[in-house]
């Protein structure tokens, strides 16, 4: 065949290519406006959020939110947003900011893509993710007066609407990059000029053109710096974590695979039950949904004799903050009993108008087989004020993967915490999968060491009753805490929390079944991103 043919055969192909992507992209773009039914694809997650946080339907956006493709973030006064998108991606978005994804296609098997953004106003700063270092022209953000491409990088943009005018920072390997990266470069355009920044902590602008690159002003940065002075996280090690929440928070064949590899390499058992569990998981999955799977799960730590050992916190512990989420009352709990929703649903013990939050601070080292956490808790009880509950675990030592722990506790209305001994029928301590709740079994109490070393029943019914009639009720609220990692990573993991008490007036054991009934639980959930200590 000759070149000129073969040529021409080449750009034949091209065009038949070309036209392919474009009736794929119509025909996809057809059907998700022509079917209400079909969910469409979100393209990344909230991975941190302080302050308001909104989206072109005036919906609240917090940790965890799941940001879809044409949507538009609103970052007001004193906010700050941080974007995690599935070609590992990372934006920052700066307070009194409009940011829009445009475009968003990636394929995570070959990393190809496009990605469009606008930033009508305000400050975002970018981490290029598998998008621009695969395709380095396929990463474009838009400006009021202009548009950058960006070749795999750190940087800052700033943007004013109303003066028409935009900064762009160079981060690169210099002071302020938090990641060690190439310097990349960003060529930055007004639509008839073009100028290329290379060298790191260089910045450009664009007024009514764009300047050349010159080094950058420290009021530029100091500016940019402090309206992200509400963030929350500034690593790129949560990136890692993004791939965990595409389609489902874990694919079960991967699952298993990543546990085997996991305890292979940390020499520790792998959890086939485990996996099975957590793989019914997805992303639709609710507080609800997750409880009930946590419940399923089995403890598989080893508490150790010396309560005196200092955790590890170095290069390879893995901290995984929950940040707050709240707890509701529940009717029927995760574990299938049943609660009281207080006195013609008005709860008696908790107080119903304010937020009742749980938070974990989970530390895990797979080199050590550690575990351990910090427990933080805000709880208003009925006509009382709020209060501040801080709890440190012992360190324990982790045996599997999954890594599952749990810890049950008591907690006085001034602020005291300690752990509850709760313990089976036989006498011996409480298996985890038991120790969720105060009660056993319809109309029937936990065992407590209360009652077995010397105390009774009635003791145990008076610590958490709650009842003001009642002298000896202590108002104590019991709390029920677990975690596990998802996934042999041990970039993601799941946390839940449970607060329970009682309101009965006898509290005495001939009236255990109504004190039982009494019982009001709160339950909440979450999905926990872990992020490598620095």
């Amino acid at each position: 065949m000759r070149l000129k043919d073969r040529l021409k055969q080449l750009v034949s192909l091209k065009e038949l290519i070309l036209m392919i992507k474009i009736f794929l992209i119509t025909l996809f773009s057809l059907i998700l406006l022509s079917s209400k039914s079909l969910a469409v694809e979100f393209i990344g997650v909230i991975g941190a959020a302080v302050g308001e946080i909104n989206n072109q339907k005036n919906e609240k956006l917090s940790n965890g939110s799941k940001i879809y493709y044409g949507d538009t973030i609103n970052v007001k006064t004193n906010s700050n947003a941080q974007i995690l998108f599935l070609d590992e991606t990372v934006m920052t978005v700066g307070e009194n900011t409009d940011l829009t994804i445009d475009d968003f296609i990636y394929d995570p098997k070959t990393n190809n893509g496009n990605f469009v953004t606008s930033i009508k106003s305000g400050i975002v700063k970018t981490i290029s993710g598998k998008i621009s270092e695969k395709n380095p022209d396929n990463l474009e953000i838009k400006i009021p007066n202009g548009s950058l491409g960006v070749r795999g990088t750190e940087f800052l943009v700033s943007s004013n609407s109303d003066n028409n005018e935009s900064t762009v920072v160079l981060l690169g390997p210099g002071p302020e990059n938090t990641l060690g990266m190439i310097p990349g470069n960003i060529q930055l355009t007004d639509g008839l000029n073009t100028t290329e920044i290379t060298n790191p902590g260089f910045q450009a602008m664009i007024t009514n053109v764009v300047s050349l690159s010159s080094p950058t002003n420290a009021e530029v940065i100091s500016q940019m710096s402090s309206s992200m002075s509400h963030s929350v996280l500034n690593s790129s090690n949560i990136i890692d974590s993004s791939k965990n929440l595409t389609t489902n928070l874990i694919n079960s064949a991967d699952l298993k695979n990543n546990i085997i590899v996991t305890a292979e390499k940390f020499d520790l058992k792998s959890d086939e039950g485990a996996s099975e569990i957590l793989s019914s998981l997805s992303t639709e999955s609710d507080a609800k949904e997750i409880s009930v799977a946590m419940n399923q799960l089995q403890e598989n730590i080893i508490v150790t004799d010396n309560e005196n050992y200092v955790r590890t916190l170095d290069q390879d512990t893995i901290l995984y903050d929950s940040g707050w989420f709240d707890l509701s009352p529940v009717e029927t709990g995760s574990n299938g009993l049943t609660y009281s929703l207080g006195d013609e649903g008005v709860s008696q013990v908790f107080d119903t108008s304010a937020t009742q939050q749980g938070r974990a601070k989970v530390y895990v080292n797979f080199n050590k087989k550690e575990i351990s956490a910090d427990v933080l808790s805000k709880i208003t009880l009925k006509g009382a004020s709020t209060v501040d509950y801080s709890f440190t675990t012992p360190t324990v030592t982790l045996t599997t993967i999954p890594v599952v722990a749990s810890v049950p506790m008591a907690m006085g209305s001034s602020g005291g915490v300690f752990i509850d001994q709760l313990i089976d029928s036989g006498g011996g301590e409480c298996p985890a999968d038991s120790c969720t709740s105060l009660v056993r079994v319809a109309n029937t109490l936990q065992n407590s060491a209360l009652t077995v070393n010397s105390g009774t029943t009635e003791q145990l019914m008076d610590k958490y009753n709650h009842d003001t009639s009642n002298s000896d009720a202590a108002k104590e609220v019991f709390q029920y805490g677990k975690f596990t990692t998802v996934d042999g990573s041990g970039l993601t993991g799941l946390g839940t929390f449970v607060f329970e008490g009682a309101h009965d007036a006898a509290a005495s054991p001939a009236g255990e079944a109504a004190y039982v009934q009494s019982i009001e639980r709160l339950e909440g959930s979450t999905v926990v991103i872990g992020k490598a200590l620095e």
